[in-house]
């Protein structure tokens, strides 16, 4: 995967800083602000070594934004990581909003803007493979009812083991299958799912079966790659 696949979420609540009523002085009426609302968002940069490692988090921004909509004198609230403040401080001060109105006139005023650096499922799952298990394949795959015989697997984990942590104690069950390839060196690469009987295990099949291993599969005494499809079953 590349990191054009990443999707990067910047979230658009924003929390006005301070009392929104003011007193007016002669009509005895309170003075309503209408908070700034953002018109173009930039996302932020996912630090390069966070992304490798495959870590996520969040950072809070707090800025003025003036009476013409731009925003100034950016600071990090919090931030999970150093770089995520540092990241999502850059891509705030790009950000330009409807500025914040009192009486029908723009105003300045202070605002927080909260971002969130989250990595797809598919990054993830190579970062703890340790390997791409989703490519690109411009090779010819022989489906394995072509073979001789069907390939067994030389390594199969415990499917309890990814057992989806929300659904625990829940008594739910799944029955899943899954296709995927087998590459030349025997690792599973490019799981898909077919069919599932219960939503939300769809994850949980996909890490398992790229956990299973085989032996390097050969037709025609050349190393080849193999799809397979595998019925799995998720018991509580």
């Amino acid at each position: 995967m590349t990191r054009r696949h990443l999707s990067f979420l910047a979230l658009a609540g924003f929390l006005v800083l301070g009392r929104c009523l003011a007193l007016g002085e002669e009509s005895g009426k309170e003075d309503e602000i209408t908070p700034p609302v953002a018109i173009y968002k930039v996302d932020p940069t996912h630090p390069t070594e966070l992304y490798a490692r495959g870590v996520e988090g969040e950072a809070i921004i707090i800025a003025t934004v003036d009476r013409f909509g731009t925003v100034l004198d950016p600071i990090v609230d919090r931030a999970t990581h150093e770089e995520f403040g540092l990241a999502a401080m850059l891509a705030a001060s790009e950000w330009i909003f409807d500025p914040a109105v009192k009486n029908g006139v723009p105003i300045q005023l202070k605002v927080r803007i909260p971002f969130e650096f989250e990595i797809s499922f598919e990054h993830l799952l190579n970062v703890e493979m340790g390997r791409e298990v989703f490519q690109e394949l411009k090779v010819p795959v022989i489906p394995s009812f072509e073979l001789d015989q069907a390939p067994l697997p030389s390594f199969v984990p415990a499917f309890a083991d990814f057992y989806p942590e929300a659904f625990r104690n829940s008594g739910k069950s799944a029955a899943v299958s899954v296709e995927f390839i087998i590459d030349p060196k025997g690792n599973v690469i490019n799981p898909r799912i077919i069919s599932i009987s219960t939503p939300g295990f769809e994850e949980a099949a996909i890490r398992a079966v790229a956990h299973m291993q085989y032996k390097t599969i050969r037709f025609e005494g050349q190393p080849v790659y193999v799809s397979l499809m595998m019925p799995i079953q998720f018991s509580p």
